[in-house]
């Protein structure tokens, strides 16, 4: 089984796995969800849920 390095990705929803280097932008969405700009093209947006949204902010952060 591969492991990936949980301080280099993010699991950020059920579709989407982040790699931190590939975050362009982050904007606070309604509900305090959080819209995240890759630099790559996504086929739709990519929100991590205000549930986990702390979680994510700390993440990037570090």
């Amino acid at each position: 089984m591969l492991a990936l390095d949980p301080n280099s990705f993010f699991r950020a929803n059920k579709q989407f796995i982040i790699a931190k280097r590939a975050i362009e932008g982050i904007t606070i969405w309604f509900d305090n969800r959080l819209l995240v700009s890759l630099d790559t093209e996504t086929p739709e947006s990519l929100y991590v849920s205000k549930n986990r949204a702390s979680e994510f902010r700390q993440w990037v952060a570090s």
